[in-house]
């Protein structure tokens, strides 16, 4: 399985080491930058992307995140709203957290969909208000958005719709270590 990561200045990486590490356990982390170069977390994390938004190709996409960050580095970035829509007609589980959920929208992808996002959709004439859902994370379709602070639940969602766990008891003992610290 192959876990695509789009990776920008800026990005948030706590919002999606979780998801990734979950990933990890089931097959490749690619990350995608806008370009071949070098860039760095809100953390501060110096990331080369293994490869760029123009070198992806649809057909070996399994899943993909965007993480949050500053939206500004990927707005009007026509190549990864055709990546998206590109991936979204062949039913890829996209997810998107914090304002990368704003590239979906960017996208289209959300019309019609229930979503969440913690940006303000009134601001942003892409977000329909009638589909918003006040929570932490909402599933519809192939499609993930999470809140930040939703992070745990994203991971845990996005493994959940990856059929990653190998049953119920596997998926109750995950979210009792990572989101409830039970050992």
């Amino acid at each position: 399985m192959k876990t695509y990561v789009l990776i920008y200045e800026g990005f948030v990486q706590f919002e999606v080491v979780l998801a990734n590490y979950f990933m990890k356990t089931v097959g490749d982390i690619i990350t995608v930058g806008l370009t071949d170069q070098p860039v760095t977390s809100q953390e501060g994390f110096i990331t080369i992307p293994h490869i760029t938004l123009n070198e992806v190709n649809v057909d070996n996409v399994d899943l993909l995140i965007i993480p949050g960050g500053d939206p500004k580095s990927f707005e009007n970035n026509k190549s990864l709203s055709n990546l998206l829509q590109n991936l979204h007609a062949k039913k890829v589980k996209i997810g998107g957290i914090c304002s990368g959920t704003l590239a979906l929208a960017n996208s289209g992808l959300l019309k019609g969909l229930k979503y969440t996002t913690p940006l303000p959709i009134t601001e942003f004439s892409v977000f329909d208000p009638n589909n918003y859902l006040d929570q932490n994370i909402v599933v519809s379709g192939n499609i993930i958005t999470a809140k930040a602070n939703g992070y745990v639940d994203f991971g845990l969602e996005i493994g959940k719709m990856m059929s990653i766990y190998k049953d119920d008891a596997d998926y109750e003992e995950t979210i009792q270590f990572f989101k409830y610290f039970k050992g």
